[in-house]
């Protein structure tokens, strides 16, 4: 099936009118009748019927309306693909909470010793790892999520507690956990619903018959910091995400008992015989379990 055809055939099915789309489509009116009249002839059916009120599908043309996106879209991603497999690009999804811990010393690395490798970096936010990994835009990522994909390798690297945060006024300590109970008798401030450490809270807290008592939902984590340390209420997050901040004199933390977050590896699948993307997941795997025996990292340590 010529997916040209196809194209045609949708602009047509959009517009209710084979002037219109000819129109669009920058052909002349019988130039785009023959078209579809070939793509009718491969596929052994009618797909409009004309009449006074515009051009309609039939049938069969509703099944090949629903279908076709999905084709073209898939054509696309094979086209993408096979270009990629011909260059040194690499897609590459980190989140944000590891930009000092890791991404950014990881990516200074790899750009100053692979010099030749094209990488497009992108930062996880809300449920957006799930739709490229979907999408099979993504090649490599670290995330805190385990998303049932078969597309996508998994392998579970580095587990670091949860860290209550709240302001110097809230007398919280690092030498002293704090359970999930305590946690939740306070308002919180935590990040929206969608972003991958509030789907852990939610179902870490939902095991335990416990409900989050929030008071304000953030897009961001860094402003989630901010208002913890504003006394506006406590924050729940990753000790990586607060890195940068273990100094500040104005904020208070401790880590929360039995609530631990693993950072996994995703490799996918479908770009594992790239060398460019094998180098790089592998120098990234490494370079991550490296870091777990840095001081600075403090709290974290190897899974398994």
């Amino acid at each position: 099936m010529d997916l040209r055809l196809v194209e045609c055939f949708l602009r047509v099915a959009e517009f209710g009118s084979m002037n219109k789309a000819a129109a669009d489509l920058h052909l002349s009116q019988p130039s785009l009748s023959r078209k579809i009249a070939i793509l009718e002839g491969e596929i052994g059916s009618a797909l409009f019927r004309r009449d006074t009120t515009g051009t309609r599908l039939t049938e069969a043309g509703m099944v090949l309306a629903g279908r076709a996106p999905q084709l073209l879209r898939e054509a696309e991603l094979i086209k993408k693909e096979i270009v990629q497999e011909s260059s040194n690009s690499v897609a590459l999804a980190l989140p944000s909470s590891l930009n000092r811990l890791l991404a950014i010393p990881f990516i200074e690395a790899t750009v100053r010793e692979h010099p030749h490798y094209s990488l497009h970096v992108s930062e996880i936010v809300s449920n957006a790892l799930e739709i490229w990994m979907q999408r099979r835009t993504l090649d490599v990522a670290i995330t805190a999520l385990q998303p049932r994909t078969e597309r996508f390798k998994l392998t579970p690297l580095i587990r670091e507690p949860m860290m209550l945060v709240g302001s110097a006024d809230k007398g919280l300590s690092v030498d002293e956990p704090v359970t999930a109970e305590f946690a939740v008798q306070h308002r919180l401030v935590l990040p929206e619903a969608g972003n991958p450490i509030r789907r852990y809270l939610e179902q870490k807290l939902g095991s335990g018959n416990l409900s989050i008592n929030t008071v304000v939902d953030v897009e961001s984590v860094s402003l989630c910091y901010e208002l913890a340390r504003a006394g506006v209420g406590f924050t729940m997050l990753p000790y990586s995400s607060i890195y940068e901040h273990r100094r500040d004199d104005k904020v208070t933390m401790a880590t929360i008992q039995g609530f631990d977050v693993t950072w996994a590896l995703a490799v996918n699948r479908y770009r594992m015989h790239s060398a460019a993307v094998t180098q790089v997941a592998e120098k990234l795997h490494q370079f991550a379990v490296g870091r777990t025996v840095d001081p600075v990292w403090r709290f974290a340590s190897l899974v398994g």
